[in-house]
């Protein structure tokens, strides 16, 4: 299986070269920036240490003086994207400053990300990823029973990123969600410098029972409204069944603590890492994420 997958990643690596590295390298002379070019040439040269992760029996994985960056798949992963945003844009500018806004279910991030705006000074429009994979590329991916990979929605957060990086500082709401998702974010850092873009990840959490309390009261209220309107019109709220059924919340809740949340620990190596106790009134929580970021 590793074999295989050192095979595959040597055939990506060259793919790319053919198709992108000639133009990687002219931008990189034209606008004197570190751009695809470079993670290619870290690419191959990893890929000559392929039998030394075949022999210590793990996967390949990139690192930079002696820092552990990301797995080999991340890497690569990230090389195609930035390469499809060379392909769309002269120069890939992004915003100074990014906020990733992550959470258990029920946890408040609408109500929370409000809050973290206002701590910040940011007045742009937060980037929802759940509102972008509601777009019409991913439902018709959806619809033809194909699965929304980590590289669909990677590319189309930091999309919106370089479309949005005259605000100068954003929000991204409900990323990263994935060990791959959260070493993109790394891989990022790293191509742009620490000191031309400053991160921040923010991680509300609450306990189990809390979790399921309000999800299960949220879908509540989404029901009655629901109801309300079918007379009056207007737009109707989602329902998701987690929203309904206690279980399948529980299981939600199980999922982030095994899977998201682990993953959202990687972001500790940004430098500004926050987790937050969601679990207190709206106040509460208000008042603990002002005293958090009133010196920045």
């Amino acid at each position: 299986m590793l074999l295989q997958m050192v095979q595959i990643f040597t055939q990506i690596v060259v793919s790319s070269l053919e198709q992108g590295g000639e133009k990687a390298q002219r931008l990189e002379q034209d606008l004197g920036i570190s751009t695809y070019g470079s993670f290619l040439k870290e690419g191959i040269k990893m890929l000559s240490d392929g039998i030394n992760f075949l022999q210590n029996g793990r996967y390949g994985k990139l690192v930079k003086d002696g820092k552990f960056i990301a797995s080999f798949q991340a890497t690569m992963l990230f090389c195609r994207i930035w390469s499809r945003l060379l392909e769309e844009n002269r120069r890939i500018l992004f915003p100074v400053q990014v906020v990733w806004v992550n959470g258990a279910p029920g946890a408040g991030k609408g109500t929370n990300t409000r809050n973290v705006m206002r701590a910040l000074s940011i007045s742009a429009r937060p980037i929802i990823v759940s509102d972008l994979l509601k777009g019409n590329e991913f439902q018709e991916k959806i619809e033809r029973g194909m699965l929304v990979d980590d590289e669909d929605v990677v590319y189309a957060v930091f999309k919106r990123m370089v479309e949005n990086s005259h605000s100068g500082s954003v929000i991204i709401d409900g990323f990263p969600r994935t060990f791959i998702q959260a070493e993109c974010i790394q891989l990022l850092q790293e191509q742009l410098k620490p000191d031309s873009i400053h991160m921040i990840a923010v991680v509300l959490l609450i306990d189990e029972r809390t979790s399921i309390q309000r999800q299960i009261a949220r879908g509540k209220e989404a029901i009655e409204y629901n109801a309300k309107i079918v007379d009056t019109g207007g737009e109707k709220k989602e329902v998701r069944k987690t929203d309904k059924d206690p279980e399948l919340a529980r299981r939600r809740y199980s999922e982030f603590c095994e899977k998201t949340h682990p993953a959202l620990k990687l972001l500790r190596k940004l430098g500004d890492y926050h987790e937050i106790n969601a679990k207190g009134s709206f106040d509460e929580v208000h008042d603990y994420i002002m005293r958090t970021f009133e010196k920045k």
